[in-house]
């Protein structure tokens, strides 16, 4: 008889968390969205709505309380993340949570800990592992195709005009929320490879009158690792052509490259010359990456353990790199990953 769906519960009704918990309610066929949480009045009530889910709750602790649940994603702001995760898995559910999982080392091994003492499976949302160009190059590697990766490289360039507004955008965002996922990716694909040093230089040259304040919106690091190879990952809030996310490693043997901002290989040729359409926005680029992530994670789930995906050490790695950017940023030096 085939297993019964795994009962998901959706904490944070957000952007992302909106999008999370259409795709586990329209998206997947093995698991269940069964209520959300969201402090924010009318939040959780509005979505659930929308997706035709029977329970909302404005707290998380109600939440985990719900019959039958068997696991949670997390898609809270950054700084809640830790504690959310410690408190799921000690109520027994298997977790997956957004990136970044913490925003100390301290934490990130508190929730890694937590999640290990209740034997239950913990994911981390890097989606770039589950975008079938990068899944296409990390296998080359696997494969002995690239030879010894030498020069890795791997970049985030948000779509255009930048409207936010600097002064509600955290301190060091473009490190922890931004460049985190090139962190992760650079680790993924150098297997094995532990960062050493990193030297970062960051400044507002999108937003320049928000500089001042400490508002970066652009960043480049060069990262060292112990295997001899080097990597560098840049960061801008601005990008007017598109979404632009790209990675190459270049090794002994070869090199692969990953990613295009053009949506597609049709290219359009007339008056005005040729032209491409472009990604605008990371949940239709990576689409399938999300999806395929949150079926992993539901498998994870029914099989009581850890399957596939970024774990909470995996986590923890990649915000080891963005603090030690942090920290040369602030010296205007290269200083060792911790």
């Amino acid at each position: 008889m085939p297993k019964k769906p795994v009962n998901i519960g959706l904490i944070g009704a957000g952007r992302i968390g909106s999008f999370h918990g259409e795709t586990v309610a329209r998206r997947l066929v093995d698991a269940e969205l069964v209520a959300i949480a969201d402090p924010a009045p009318g939040a959780a009530a509005n979505l659930a709505a929308k997706l035709d889910v029977d329970a909302s709750y404005t707290d998380v602790a109600e939440l985990l309380a719900h019959p039958g649940l068997d696991a949670v994603i997390i898609a809270t702001p950054a700084r809640f993340h830790t504690n959310v995760v410690v408190q799921a898995a000690e109520a027994g559910k298997a977790v997956f949570c957004e990136k970044p999982m913490a925003l100390t080392l301290a934490d990130a091994e508190r929730a890694v800990a937590a999640a290990k003492s209740a034997g239950v499976p913990l994911q981390v949302g890097f989606n770039r592992r589950w975008d079938q160009a990068f899944a296409e190059g990390r296998a080359a590697i696997d494969a002995g195709k690239v030879g010894t990766p030498q020069l890795i490289r791997s970049l985030t360039r948000d779509p255009g005009p930048f409207g936010a507004d600097p002064d509600r955008i955290p301190l060091w965002t473009i490190f922890y929320e931004t460049l985190i996922h090139d962190f992760d990716t650079l680790l993924w694909l150098n297997p094995g490879a532990k960062a050493t040093e990193v030297y970062a230089v960051g400044d507002a040259l999108v937003r320049p009158d928000a500089k001042d304040k400490g508002f970066l919106d652009t960043a480049v690091v060069t990262i060292r690792f112990d295997n001899g190879s080097v990597a560098v990952a840049e960061a801008n809030f601005c990008a007017m052509y598109g979404y632009d996310i790209r990675g190459e490693v270049f090794g002994s043997g070869g090199m692969i490259t990953m990613g295009d901002v053009r949506r597609s290989s049709m290219t359009m040729f007339d008056k005005d010359g040729v032209s491409n359409d472009t990604w605008r926005r990371d949940t239709d680029h990576f689409i399938h990456g999300y999806t395929a992530q949150l079926a992993s994670f539901a498998k994870s789930v029914r099989e009581g353990k850890h399957f596939a995906g970024a774990t909470g050490h995996d986590a923890r790695q990649a915000l080891a790199i963005a603090l030690a950017c942090i920290e040369s940023v602030q010296k205007k030096a290269p200083v060792p990953v911790k």
